[in-house]
């Protein structure tokens, strides 16, 4: 069901000046087109005294205009705020810059806990808004969800209780207001959707659904990720109609086309209806490579200036393995016959698989239990059927595509995005493409399996981590026991030079 306009209410907030920061000329395109949208009839239909917009405003008017809405909304209130966003260097807290606002001392800025705690508890006893909405498009914006990674029984200290929360980026990443374009980057794309509306939806854009929209788009242009956080059904609040939906041409009766489900959106969060933080939230994406439909899904990646490879953009799953398997000039790899050999394998190559067929429901997961001159056997069976000279990828290249361009603590920003299956968050094995990929679109580098590698000498290693694996040790590098060890949770990925 859609908010209802006339007992709903919106404070759209843009600082887009300032004195000792960069200015953010987007910023106020960015707040002038989400008015019109909120206020037009074909999209939401706010009165124009339901839509508070606050242009370089102090903390005190941001806060009383957000109290006075959420005590004056009986059913849904939201709140939009654009501009820098700056960390308490001592507290670690997120800060919403202000036209006068410092990057250091951060009482010249609004903490974003006292919009929070106003948005809970309006003074004087007043009431307070049914359903809540927060959408912070600033750098560092993340840190509005501080705890959601730390484990299922830990609730966040900064997240408004039965609402949604949507923020630009990572608490480790900074949002982008690109030179030359009317919008900043996360909120021009907010726009496009509400504007065109997404085909194949459904008549109403609830949180969850512009979420997973939001993601795909901003991966596809390899710009900052959004994350969001929801408390008991907030994901299901829905704020603007679909101006592409294509309801009228469905028979009475039938469902839209199948979507990603509401609740598993890539680099989210998810909560229990008691408001418990679940597990990060997942996506799936269909495992469209493999032997059968081409070879392995490939990624150019520039590793320097002059280098660039192609790496597989996810593990080789059992699927293609088991391709692999059927194929009469690999007899020698079917499990029984690899066992008995006992060269190049040990007892524990391929466990569960019946000849060539993996266990039920495996198909899309990574293929586990493999060796190193098993791997290196698939690789080269692969590379004849596909006309690319595939091997295994150099620790140097996982490194280098795991770390997708970024410094310092790069592998911090994958965990808090819900990209990486660790002992923390999934802990059991999952099919490819269920976690979103990193800014390379390379799936996996971290968590649910570790990647058989090759040193300096061509000897095999072991990076990236797997679903076993606590955060301290994802970016290990090990040495297995021997080269025909194999092990439940250690795969494998192709790479190829260009």
């Amino acid at each position: 069901m859609l908010s209802d306009p006339s007992r709903s209410r919106a404070v759209l907030i843009g600082t887009h000046t300032y004195t000792e920061l960069a200015d953010l000329p987007g910023v106020a395109n960015n707040i002038g087109r989400l008015r019109e949208l909120c206020c037009d009839p074909a999209v939401w239909g706010l009165a124009d005294e339901r839509c508070t917009v606050l242009r370089q405003a102090s903390r005190e008017a941001i806060l009383k205009a957000v109290e006075d809405a959420t005590a004056g909304a009986a059913d849904t209130v939201v709140v939009y705020y654009a501009g820098h966003g700056l960390v308490d260097p001592h507290s670690g807290e997120l800060h919403l810059a202000l036209p006068w606002s410092h990057s250091g001392p951060s009482y010249t800025a609004l903490r974003y806990e006292e919009l929070r705690s106003v948005l809970l508890h309006p003074s004087g006893g007043r009431p307070t808004a049914r359903r809540k909405v927060v959408i912070l498009d600033c750098c560092w914006s993340g840190l509005a969800l501080d705890g959601l990674m730390r484990g299922p029984d830990v609730a966040p200290a900064v997240a408004v209780e039965g609402a949604c929360v949507l923020t630009a980026t990572a608490a480790t990443r900074q949002a982008l207001a690109p030179p030359g374009e009317t919008y900043t980057a996360f909120t021009g794309e907010l726009i496009r959707l509400v504007e065109d509306g997404v085909p194949g939806r459904s008549d109403l854009l609830s949180m969850s659904a512009l979420f997973e929209e939001l993601t795909a788009a901003l991966t596809a242009k390899s710009r900052p990720l959004p994350q969001q956080s929801t408390r008991q059904t907030a994901g299901e609040i829905c704020l603007f109609r679909n101006r592409a939906a294509v309801t009228a041409a469905r028979r009475p009766g039938q469902d839209a086309p199948p979507r990603v489900p509401a609740r598993a959106a890539a680099g989210g969060t998810t909560s229990s209806p008691g408001g418990r933080v679940a597990a990060p939230a997942r996506v799936r994406r269909p495992a469209t490579c493999g032997p059968e439909s081409g070879g392995p899904q490939l990624v150019p990646v520039a590793l320097t200036e002059t280098l660039t490879v192609r790496l597989g953009r996810y593990p080789v799953t059992h699927a293609q393995f088991g391709a692999f398997l059927r194929d009469p000039e690999n007899a020698r790899w079917l499990p029984a016959a690899a066992r008995a050999a006992g060269t190049d394998v040990d007892d524990n190559y391929l466990e569960g698989w019946s000849g060539p067929e993996c266990p039920a429901g495996r198909e899309d997961h990574p293929v586990v239990a493999v060796s190193f001159p098993a791997a290196r056997a698939y690789l080269a069976w692969a590379g004849r059927r596909t006309g690319v000279a595939l091997r295994l990828p150099t620790a140097a290249e996982w490194e280098l595509a795991a770390r997708a361009g970024r410094t310092g603590e790069w592998w911090r920003e994958d965990i808090a995005a819900g990209r990486v299956n660790f002992r923390g968050s999934h802990a059991v094995l999952a099919a490819v493409g269920e976690f979103p990929p990193n800014p390379y679109n390379i799936g996996d580098l971290l968590g649910n399996v570790w990647d058989i590698c090759v040193d300096d000498t061509g000897s095999p290693v072991l990076c990236g981590g797997a679903y076993d694996t606590p955060a301290a040790r994802l970016r290990e590098q090990l040495s297995p026991r021997s080269p025909v060890e194999c092990r439940g949770n250690v795969g494998f990925r192709c790479a190829g030079d260009m």
